[in-house]
């Protein structure tokens, strides 16, 4: 005997969309990297900072991001694994990373996030200095912590 399934709405979907923006789900105190880092250095501190991406910032302003596979990369096209170690990230970097800026709508942010081949976004303002970076974590803690309302949307009955 077939069941079927009926969709109840959750609290609050009758209210209207929260309008949140990327100020308010970036992660604003970012541990950053140089150009002349090196990959070692850049790895102990993803390491020991619990964190996946590293922007890279050069004279200033953002240039890039080095992240946990792309140092895996490295150390695998090395020669050895001390060469590795001592390569520059700017070896090692990836120069497409979707930008926004701080006023951004997090339906936006999250648009960029599912689509683009980065799981890091970065919030800069107009003269490319990084105020932020959001990843799949920030969205989902700001879910966790209620600021985006999860609805019934699109379920099936």
């Amino acid at each position: 005997m077939a069941t079927t399934a009926t969709s109840q709405a959750l609290p609050g979907a009758d209210e209207p969309p929260v309008r949140l923006r990327a100020s308010e789900v970036m992660t604003a105190d970012v541990a950053t990297v140089t150009p002349t880092t090196t990959v070692g250095e850049a790895m102990t501190s993803m390491r020991t900072l619990g964190v996946r991406h590293l922007p890279v910032i050069g004279d200033g302003r953002f240039v890039g991001i080095v992240d946990d596979r792309l140092v895996a990369l490295a150390l695998l096209t090395a020669g050895g694994v001390v060469e590795a170690l001592e390569q520059p990230v700017s070896t090692a970097i990836t120069h497409y990373v979707p930008q926004v800026a701080p006023g951004e709508s997090l339906q936006r942010v999250a648009h960029l996030l599912s689509t683009s081949r980065c799981d890091a976004i970065v919030v800069i303002d107009a003269q490319e200095h990084l105020l932020g970076i959001i990843t799949m974590v920030d969205i989902v803690n700001a879910v966790a912590r209620g600021d985006v309302p999860v609805t019934a949307a699109g379920a099936r009955s």
